[in-house]
């Protein structure tokens, strides 16, 4: 007599039924278990299990689990559970050909310290996935699921020998070191590199201490958000829902509307690309370097600003770009975020760094260019328009440079020279030249003092600075407080 339990080939189960019951100890359903066996049905399943195991037997279709833990296993074969039931699946210290969960429900996978091709989640339901510290030289793929947590952290890329066929041509592949989370619904929280602090205790109930070592980076070739439905539920929308710290590679969001905040943190975030990306509260990149390409720039950057709407606010804090035109699209979409908020002071933080960006791309413009002549022009700029009023942002700066350049500088450069006299006869009092000097800067010209010599032109160049600040301060003090 054999198990009847029927595989989806047709073939049937050939283990031994257990005593009372039509099925094997892998297949017998849970409360038909519990009801002949009680809490024993928890070692048998798992006996029989871990027997399987160390025989080499890797596939496993229609199997009712509790409590799995596969450790210090090394085998080239990928471990398969198809329409299965299982309460916690954990691996650790191990070295397999890959990991596929499909059309099974779990409670939870907790994946650490193991090296492995290929994790594949699909059509299954599970509540929540963890990946720690993993090597993988295939890709991870989470789709067509139910899950409600994701935390990945300190996963680590690491390139084959294999060669796709597009790079024999020259292209970039990313057929490799991929992270793709798609068309996954009632998410609560992706987390990568995040803190989990119930998952210690989960782990250590099973017996696994893990050493309390620093976070290392999460690396990989591309990272891909896609078509992720989140937990509409109005305790989860005021929470960070997508957390990315201490990433290093390409990230592709598309297709996603985000109940929540999302948070990018000392992070390498190569060729940023949001396609039809809707985030109802926040977006935060802290400590985040960003890089791009000239194809990236042509084709993609144009178009992030329509492909990405906030609702909420963009917050750039301590970011490095490796190009000025990333830094002046990224810097715009925080502006206008800010704008539209009401926060003016905010916005024109973002609008200052904008057009600091703008002058680099001149700048590397007239260098690549023939015309050297007009290298000059970023130049003035820096010196009339951003060193001045950080183009047009402080009304504290013109008056600061007014005050002291028209009652120190020009005053001393009057004294030294003894250019300016008064009914012909030179000053004394340099109490008289800061007179003199507050006279011209304002254009008044009482015509009791003179200028002579050098002071000729030391006096016209105080009157054209004198107005031109004058014009810059009553710019400023409009835009700011007339708007």
């Amino acid at each position: 007599m054999m198990c009847e339990y029927v595989y989806e080939n047709g073939q049937k189960c050939r283990t031994k039924p257990l005593k009372g019951s039509n099925f094997c100890s892998l297949h017998i359903p849970y409360d038909e278990g519990e009801l002949l066996y009680g809490e024993k049905i928890k070692e048998i399943k798992k006996k029989a299990f871990l027997k399987k195991i160390r025989r080499g037997i890797t596939y496993f279709e229609g199997v009712y689990l509790y409590d799995v833990r596969i450790s210090d296993l090394k085998s080239e074969q990928t471990i398969v559970f198809k329409n299965s039931k299982i309460k916690t699946l954990i691996i650790d210290n191990s070295d397999i050909g890959g990991l596929t969960i499909y059309g099974s429900s779990i409670e939870r996978v907790i994946i650490l310290e193991t090296s492995l091709k290929t994790l594949m989640v699909a059509k299954s339901t599970i509540f929540g996935v963890n990946v720690l510290r993993i090597n993988f030289s295939g890709s991870l793929y989470l789709k067509n699921s139910e899950i409600r947590y994701i935390m990945m952290n300190s996963f680590h890329y690491v390139r084959g020998k294999e060669i796709p066929s597009e790079e024999e041509y020259g292209e970039r592949s990313k057929a490799y070191g991929r992270i793709e989370l798609t068309n996954l619904s009632g998410v609560r929280r992706i987390g990568i590199n995040s803190r989990y602090p119930l998952l210690k205790r989960i782990l250590e109930e099973h017996g696994i201490k893990i050493n309390e070592t620093s976070r290392k980076h999460a690396k990989a070739e591309i990272l891909v958000l896609r078509g992720v439905h989140f937990d509409e539920n109005p305790r989860f929308k005021r929470q960070v829902r997508i957390l990315i710290r201490g990433f290093d590679g390409q990230m592709l969001m598309e297709n996603l509307e985000i109940p929540g905040h999302v948070q990018v943190t000392q992070s390498k975030i190569k060729l940023p690309e949001f396609v039809h990306v809707k985030i109802l509260n926040n977006i935060i990149f802290r400590k985040v370097r960003f890089y791009s390409d000239v194809t990236w720039n042509l084709t993609v950057l144009p178009n992030l600003v329509a492909e990405l709407d906030v609702e909420g606010f963009i917050l750039l804090e301590e970011c490095q770009f490796n190009n000025p035109h990333i830094e002046e699209i990224f810097y715009r979409l925080a502006r206008t975020s800010w704008e539209k908020g009401g926060d003016k002071d905010k916005a024109d933080e973002y609008y200052y760094k904008e057009m600091v960006a703008k002058r680099k791309q001149r700048m590397m413009a007239y260098r690549k260019g023939k015309r050297k002549i007009f290298l000059l022009e970023p130049y003035v700029e820096l010196l009339l328009a951003d060193l001045t009023c950080k183009y047009g942002t402080t009304w504290k700066r013109p008056i600061v440079i007014w005050i002291i350049t028209v009652n120190i500088i020009f005053p001393i450069l009057f004294y030294i020279t003894k250019s300016v006299e008064g009914s012909g006869v030179p000053l004394k009092s340099f109490l008289d030249y800061v007179y003199f000097s507050m006279v011209t800067a304002t254009t008044l010209g009482y015509g009791d003092l003179h200028p002579v010599g050098i002071g000729r032109v030391l006096a016209s160049g105080e009157a054209i600075f004198g107005m031109f600040m004058w014009a810059v301060l009553l710019t400023v003090f409009a835009r700011r407080y007339m708007r």
